[in-house]
């Protein structure tokens, strides 16, 4: 009885091990991607891509701005402003991974802090203008350059009659701005790529192909964790703070902008940066943080892919200035803000805990909006 016993024991671990190992070729036989791949996949089709697209936009802005200063007209103007909206355009739309250099080099209060003080500025050039980019850079407050400021100064009604000398403080403060915000986004790409002054550069680090390298799941949290605040900030501290669905009453200046009536593209653009981080290049084939959460949960996946489309068909339904839609049309700001409402509650709730990402919990808090 003992040696039969044994015997039906024995086999049974046998079995169990069987099956074991048949789940372990199952799961490494799977068409998952491991988190390096999409790491690489992302930086190189997405991160540094759109990176150097901003550096490159950002110095023909500067040539743009250049020519009105040396020859005001309206056709040099409305080139101007072209151009500052197409160098805006892969910004806006890199949000959603400013981390690494662009934090490091604290490179929004360069290239586009919000809000800009026009006051400020204007006191700045009527007291003690600063006409060169090392000045613009080393003594003015964030308020005072980058885009805001370029967007103050080119949108005005009096823009061509305040630039009509191109050896004037104004249109020379405009150029050296300008410059700076070039000399900016050049570096972050930079970073990003080759290094500078010796130094690493940030893609190896990040994606695991340098010797010394950030851990591919820290490498991940990073991008989650970026997607979250800057959802958080749209949700809560632009729309939902400019609709009153926040704490106290409307307050219409939670939504950046300025003359340039960007703010709508803006809001587009910071959905696409998210989007694409999410899905990664689709033209290409291109791996993306869907890859790793598909696998997990297929349900969880298809719902963050619903979500990016239907808010950006709500974006793209609203009506004109999206403070002025606020007012005038809001059910359809509200279309919008109910879509990327429960993307966020995606995001944080099921996204955040399939990838095992720890973040602040105030800031996986989805389910209120108050």
């Amino acid at each position: 009885v003992f040696e039969i016993t044994l015997g039906l024991k024995m086999r049974n671990i046998i079995v169990a091990t069987t099956l074991l190992c048949l789940m372990f070729l199952t799961a490494c036989s799977s068409d998952a991607p491991q988190e390096s791949q999409v790491l690489i996949s992302l930086v190189d089709s997405i991160i540094i891509p759109r990176y150097e697209e901003t550096a490159s936009r950002a110095k023909e802005m500067h040539k743009a701005i250049q020519t009105l200063c040396n020859n005001p007209s309206q056709t040099t103007l409305t080139d101007a402003r072209v151009a500052w909206r197409t160098t805006r355009e892969p910004w806006k739309q890199s949000e959603a991974f400013w981390f690494g250099p662009v934090m490091d080099r604290h490179s929004t209060s360069f290239i586009d802090w919000a809000p800009v003080e026009p006051e400020r500025i204007e006191a700045m050039l009527e007291n003690n203008p600063a006409t060169d980019g090392d000045t613009v850079r080393n003594t003015l407050s964030a308020t005072q350059r980058g885009m805001g400021a370029i967007e103050y100064l080119i949108f005005k009604s009096t823009t061509l009659e305040e630039l009509s000398e191109a050896s004037s403080p104004r249109c020379m403060f405009l150029i050296a701005n300008a410059k700076v915000v070039a000399d900016e986004a050049e570096a972050v790409a930079q970073e990003w790529t080759t290094g500078i002054n010796g130094g690493r550069a940030f893609n190896g680090f990040f994606t695991g192909r340098a010797a010394s390298s950030l851990i591919e799941s820290e490498a991940i949290a990073d991008i989650i964790r970026t997607q979250v605040f800057l959802i958080r900030k749209i949700v809560e501290m632009q729309l939902g703070t400019a609709l009153g669905l926040r704490e106290g009453d409307a307050d219409l200046t939670a939504i950046p902008g300025g003359a340039g009536d960007n703010s709508l593209n803006d809001l587009r653009n910071q959905i696409i940066s998210m989007r694409d981080m999410y899905i990664g290049d689709a033209s290409n084939e291109g791996l993306g943080i869907s890859d790793l959460i598909q696998p997990m949960s297929q349900d969880t996946d298809q719902r963050m892919r619903d979500h990016f489309t239907d808010s950006l068909a709500a974006i793209d339904a609203i009506q004109g200035n999206l403070q002025n839609a606020i007012v005038q049309n809001r059910n359809q700001v509200m279309l919008a803000y109910e879509n990327i409402f429960e993307m966020r509650r995606t995001l944080n709730t099921e996204v955040v805990s399939l990838l095992d990402v720890s973040v602040g919990f105030s800031d996986t808090d989805g389910d209120s909006r108050r």
